[in-house]
């Protein structure tokens, strides 16, 4: 993964206290809530902090996609 600017752009996650780098069609199991709460776009791939508070990274080809990264760091 190449390093870039994660831009603070008013998105909000439901980051449960977690860490969590996830694509915007990421989305929790127990509930089907989605990660990225607020200014989610469909292909971004997003940097959530536990107090739910988020920057997004821009576009990632696999996210939208089936194999998206939803990883709780």
């Amino acid at each position: 993964l190449t390093k870039r600017a994660c831009s603070y752009n008013g998105c909000k996650c439901d980051s449960r206290g977690r860490q969590l780098t996830v694509c915007s069609n990421c989305y929790w199991t127990v509930d089907g809530k989605w990660a990225v709460t607020r200014k989610r776009v469909s292909n971004h791939i997003y940097e959530c902090s536990p107090s739910g508070n988020c920057c997004d990274y821009g576009y990632a080809r696999d996210c939208g996609t089936s194999t998206a990264r939803c990883r709780i760091n």
